[in-house]
């Protein structure tokens, strides 16, 4: 953990957060990270990543300036991951949106496939099955993504920010499955249950039209061919 001298440093640089000028905070913030770097890692690892748990798991409000991120929770919280240590994947997804704005300094030093919130905690659930935070974030983060695929309906389903291909409704159908599968685990079925109803229509029915569409025809207009043929 910290020593004193740290400690000090710290609680100087929180004040000056609190009430300071930018460039003052900086210069407290820059005197306690080096204060770190004159001590060995496994000294104040510890305390890194217990900052970042509270900070995703406990909801504490505390400014995490691109400095402190990447000298400090970041290092930490990569050797965790490395090693398999409990919380660190689920913890770097919580804290994404800094590896967003890395320039790559970061995010670069994850695996490939461990590189965005999504992936770190598939990550985290696939390292420990039991981890219902992770997969509780998983599902919430899912749900967003299967629902944006859909806020287009009747004009198409989308991927991304474009329209969806029938290689892509495929993957989405994939992805339908994880998640329902997710929510099963967490008794959350009846809660999706319009939502995952809705994606199972329309990636297979948009799959369809796309690849056997009429000349003209609108996805619109093939949804109410297709429940006009039901009816007879």
């Amino acid at each position: 953990m910290l020593t004193e001298a740290q400690l000090k440093l710290w609680e100087a640089y929180q004040h000056a957060e609190g009430r300071d000028p930018r460039a003052k905070k900086l210069l407290a913030l820059e005197s306690f990270l080096v204060s770190l770097s004159a001590s060995t890692q496994s000294e104040w690892f510890p305390w890194a990543r217990s900052l970042a748990e509270r900070v995703v798991d406990g909801g504490e409000k505390l400014i995490l300036r691109r400095p402190l991120f990447e000298r400090a929770v970041f290092p930490a919280l990569l050797t965790g991951f490395r090693a398999g240590l409990p919380g660190c994947a689920r913890w770097l997804a919580g804290l994404s949106q800094h590896l967003l704005n890395d320039r790559g300094e970061c995010s670069e030093q994850l695996p490939l496939e461990a590189r965005t919130e999504w992936e770190l905690l598939r990550e985290a659930l696939r390292r420990d099955p039991a981890d219902r935070l992770s997969r509780r974030r998983l599902i919430d983060k899912m749900a967003g993504r299967l629902r944006f695929s859909l806020h287009e309906i009747p004009a198409g389903v989308l991927y991304g920010m474009d329209g969806a291909s029938p290689e892509q409704c495929v993957e989405l159908e994939q992805e339908l499955e994880i998640f329902s599968r997710l929510a099963e685990e967490e008794n959350l079925e009846q809660d999706y249950r319009e939502l995952i109803q809705s994606c199972r229509l329309h990636f297979s029915a948009y799959r369809d039209y796309l690849l056997h569409r009429v000349r003209d025809c609108s996805y619109e207009q093939y949804l109410a061919q297709k429940q006009a043929q039901g009816r007879k």
